[in-house]
């Protein structure tokens, strides 16, 4: 009787032993699948069906020796139907690894280019006045300017504040060969974590962040030929209830440009001239039963040009999310842009576009063994949350 019982104390511990040392291993997939009904200046209309962004996600996470973690993910979606990146790209293909204070991590993913997340129906549905544009792109992939090869470093303070320093290579047209850093800068935020955001506190994220672009200035040498944004951001809980919850979310660019531009021709234009755009949004969130119901929010964006005068960009989106069930959802969008002076040439007038979407979102645990800080659909955009 009591070698057998030694015998289940030993399997006992060999089980809690290969549970330690074998990874965490997590799928997660989601769809995003859309109408979409345009209407430009002239009164033509187009209609089309719209899956891009659905993409699918695979994770590892494995416990090392000591208090680190390690992290491996592969991930690829699907971009836009008119862009040039084929039938699938490989957004996430990355190694991280993390402690409670510091988090590294190296290979493909997204970018610094933008400071948090706004309640849109896709995350590039404000990309030109939301995000750091990429001044090596041609403008026809919104992930020219989302994602990119990255080297980061971020060390948390007291839980809340993250100071990070990162170098990309972000896609460039003119050298798709060059792998080297072509980007560089960083970023400080105070954040309150997600497991704190119900307890009523106004104040849910600000942050600055610095990008500095290595492009060729004609003319020019050194750190004066690299193109510079200054980003901020500040997030606001109006109205913190447990139910009934409001916050406001507002980012600012300071792209500080190139001044010898002071025409927009085409986009290499667009992207290099000085700016300053911001976006904002105030969302309103209804939880029954402590689960997200019903989700609605307006946003509103503007970009103005100091070297060319009478040239400005406005944005307005209006959206609703209904949660039918475990993460699917159902919505409806309204988007209008209007582009006015040399933008018009470039861009066109106006235009008003209609999106009825379903969303479905997977999160599949294997062998589960950690928090949620690094939750693979975190990487990405998100819906009623």
């Amino acid at each position: 009787m009591k070698m057998n019982k030694i015998v289940v104390l030993l399997l006992g511990l060999a089980s809690i032993a290969q549970a330690q040392v074998s990874p965490e291993i997590e799928l997660a997939a989601r769809g995003v699948m859309s109408g979409n009904v345009r209407v430009n200046n002239i009164n033509t209309a187009s209609a089309v069906s719209d899956f891009s962004d659905s993409q699918l996600l695979l994770g590892f996470k494995q416990k090392l020796y000591n208090s680190w973690r390690a992290q491996m993910v592969f991930g690829f979606q699907f971009p836009d139907a008119k862009s040039n990146l084929g039938q699938v790209f490989y957004n996430h293909v990355f190694l991280k690894l993390e402690n409670q204070k510091n988090v590294f991590k190296i290979g493909r993913s997204t970018t610094q280019t933008i400071l948090g997340q706004f309640p849109t129906l896709r995350d590039d549905d404000a990309i030109q006045f939301n995000y750091a544009l990429n001044p090596f792109s041609n403008g026809l992939n919104t992930q020219d300017n989302q994602y990119g090869n990255v080297i980061e470093y971020s060390h948390i303070f007291k839980q809340r504040y993250w100071l990070t320093i990162h170098g990309e290579n972000f896609t460039n047209l003119s050298a798709p060969e060059n792998f080297e850093l072509n980007a560089f800068g960083g970023s400080f935020q105070y954040i309150v974590p997600e497991s704190q955001r119900w307890n009523r506190n106004v104040l849910q994220r600000i942050g600055v962040s610095y990008n500095s672009y290595s492009t060729n200035r004609p003319g020019y040498s050194g750190y004066a030929k690299s193109l510079k944004n200054i980003l901020g951001t500040i997030t606001l809980n109006v109205k913190p209830d447990p139910v009934h919850f409001i916050d406001l979310k507002v980012q600012g660019i300071y792209n500080v440009g190139f001044s010898e531009i002071k025409n927009i021709f085409n986009y290499h234009d667009y992207v290099r001239t000085p700016s300053f755009s911001t976006f904002g949004t105030i969302r309103y969130l209804y939880r029954k039963l402590e689960r997200p119901f019903i989700q609605t929010s307006v946003g509103f964006g503007y970009k103005s040009f100091s070297e060319v005068k009478g040239s400005e960009q406005i944005l307005a989106i209006a959206n609703v999310f209904y949660r039918l069930g475990e993460n699917f959802d159902v919505g409806f969008q309204y988007r209008y842009i209007s582009n006015n002076g040399q933008l018009e040439n470039l861009f066109g007038k106006e235009q008003h576009r209609f999106q009825f979407t379903l969303v479905y979102s997977i999160d599949q645990l294997f062998n589960n063994q950690f928090d949620n800080r690094n939750s693979l659909l975190n990487l990405e955009h998100n819906y009623i949350k």
